[in-house]
């Protein structure tokens, strides 16, 4: 196990040391206490409760925006009126996707003014 929690060869393990070796991210514990988790800037975005479940701060607006998508993939879980989706990691495609929608909560929070309140994640 590493200090987060996180078994070293699950899907998990896997987005985090990825996301690792971008410049702009850092990583450390998420701040609901449960698991890793991974800002960028002064925003923590991504959390990573368990080796195959994360949590990701998506924006209201841009869930919205990619609901269609979001609901029918099977392995997101969205919650009404929440700003952050559940993402079930099992593939190397979960993994994948959810490296694909971290960067694009990225360029939401990039953009975002002014900053976004954040509730808090499913976990917290």
């Amino acid at each position: 196990m590493s200090v987060s929690g996180i078994a070293r060869q699950s899907m998990a393990s896997r987005v985090l040391k990825q996301l690792e070796t971008w410049p702009e991210c850092r990583t450390g514990t998420a701040v609901c206490g449960s698991g890793a988790g991974v800002s960028v800037g002064a925003r923590q975005i991504l959390h990573l409760h368990t080796g195959n479940e994360a949590e990701l701060w998506l924006t209201v607006p841009l869930i919205e925006r990619m609901r269609p998508a979001l609901e029918s993939a099977q392995q997101v879980a969205l919650e009404p009126h929440r700003d952050w989706i559940g993402i079930r990691l099992d593939t190397e495609d979960d993994a994948d996707l959810l490296v694909a929608l971290f960067s694009l909560a990225i360029r939401t929070h990039d953009e975002a003014e002014p900053e976004p309140e954040m509730s808090e994640c499913l976990a917290g």
